[in-house]
């Protein structure tokens, strides 16, 4: 046999190329490849009957998405399609494009099942994480020919929000949904400084452990993120996750806000948890 022999799909019997998939029984050609779950990748793990198991249990989700309301939608980039009343969703991990740049919008029933969906019910979902990826640069100016640093520094914070979820489900370990189409970008003039009030919301907003609530009740207990931070101007700590608040970056500090809310709204659905 030579080193590039070519072999048959074990699904369809069609023609397989050199990068195709690989499961048990074979090799899967791109056509076949392209019915599985977007969310799928262990080949190695399974055989044909499990592939032919997978791509009947889809066609059935095609038809069962019809009848379900997916009121809630969610995301820029990733996608997901929340119905609340029969307690399932639908996750795209990227609809921001497609060939060449063209939008590939999810906005209607119809573009789900384009698209190909995979139901999954909240209770399916063993594990949620919320992860706010942060890179930095840091912006200089040009003195006589030269790079330098402001006093104090000019730091550019990205900051990227993704769902990560583990689930219990017949063909998905897991997926991940990021939120946002290009990082929010927020300019801080000196390094991120965590005071202690700034400490106190971040750690109430976040849910993490350690704030005293007394007397903070009537103030932050809000029904999203997003009304405790905009609840007034005088409960807004001057640095905010450490980021200093200035007129030059509200706007950029509230787009943060905005797609944390929504991540722990999504949580919240999904989960119970706040």
């Amino acid at each position: 046999m030579g080193l590039f022999t070519k072999e048959n799909c074990c699904l369809c019997g069609g023609k397989t190329g050199l990068f195709d998939k690989k499961c048990f029984s074979g090799k899967v050609c791109k056509d076949c490849t392209k019915k599985l779950s977007v969310w799928f990748d262990d080949f190695k793990g399974v055989d044909k009957a499990i592939l032919e198991a997978q791509i009947n249990i889809r066609e059935t989700h095609r038809e069962m998405a019809e009848s379900y309301s997916f009121s809630k939608i969610f995301g820029e980039f990733g996608v997901i399609l929340i119905d609340e009343e029969n307690q399932k969703f639908i996750a795209f991990p990227d609809t921001s494009s497609g060939l060449f740049g063209s939008p590939r919008n999810v906005t209607s029933l119809d573009d789900v099942i384009d698209l190909g969906p995979d139901i999954i019910k909240f209770s399916e979902v063993k594990d949620f994480e919320i992860d706010i990826t942060e890179t930095t640069r840091e912006e200089k100016r040009t003195v006589d020919g030269k790079q330098v640093s402001y006093d104090p520094p000019h730091i550019l914070y990205m900051e990227t929000f993704t769902l990560r979820m583990k689930l219990d489900h017949p063909y998905i370990k897991s997926i991940y949904i990021q939120l946002n189409n290009g990082a929010v970008q927020i300019k801080n003039i000196g390094r991120r400084i965590w005071t202690d009030p700034g400490r106190k919301l971040a750690a109430h907003l976040l849910g993490l452990p350690g704030l005293v609530k007394e007397n903070m009740a009537a103030v932050y207990d809000n029904k999203t993120l997003l009304d405790a931070f905009m609840h007034t101007k005088y409960e807004m700590p001057d640095y905010s996750y450490g980021f200093k608040c200035t007129p030059q970056n509200w706007d950029d500090i509230r787009k943060y806000h905005y797609y944390l809310a929504m991540a722990r709204e999504i949580q919240n659905i999904i989960t119970g948890n706040d």
